[in-house]
């Protein structure tokens, strides 16, 4: 409820099995989706801030084309109302793509729904984030759901 007071809805983020750990120099990459440019721009500027690199897609030929690249990224931030595919359909393709199936996967998206929650945990989501959010708490989640430190930050809705 105080999360609700704040304008927050949900924050989920599994924590993987493991730990994981980078090689010197070694950076994680994690795949922005979302339509709005701005948003875009500021989770590309927090996840740099953050030691990560930031690649963007706003539309379904974006989203394959960064998911053609010979890197896959270690993880997929992905919006649920996109201009012309649907996030939980992409999700669903990326579990069922076998290079792409172990890819964490957050969404983070204004559907709040709990229906919505449900809907995107049975696809596979290692998270679930809704807008408006504030950047700490989703680098907090990023974070756990990578296995990182600094990825226990504040209890969960």
């Amino acid at each position: 409820s105080s999360l609700q007071q704040q304008g927050y809805y949900v924050r989920i983020a599994r924590r993987p099995a493991a730990r994981r750990e980078l090689k010197d120099g070694q950076r994680f990459v994690v795949l922005v989706v979302d339509d709005d440019p701005d948003l875009s721009k500021l989770l590309r500027t927090y996840l740099m801030l953050e030691g990560f690199i930031a690649h963007t897609a706003a539309n379904r030929d974006e989203i394959v084309a960064a998911l053609r690249q010979p890197s896959k990224p270690d993880l997929v931030l992905l919006d649920v109302q996109l201009p012309d595919a649907d996030g939980f359909d992409v999700l669903v393709k990326i579990r069922q793509h076998p290079a792409l199936k172990a890819v964490p996967v957050i969404m983070l998206t204004g559907e709040a729904t709990r229906e919505a929650v449900l809907k995107g945990l049975r696809a596979g989501v290692d998270g679930y984030v809704t807008k408006p959010f504030e950047p700490d708490l989703l680098i907090t989640a990023v974070k756990a759901v990578l296995g990182l430190p600094g990825g226990t930050g504040r209890k969960s809705a």
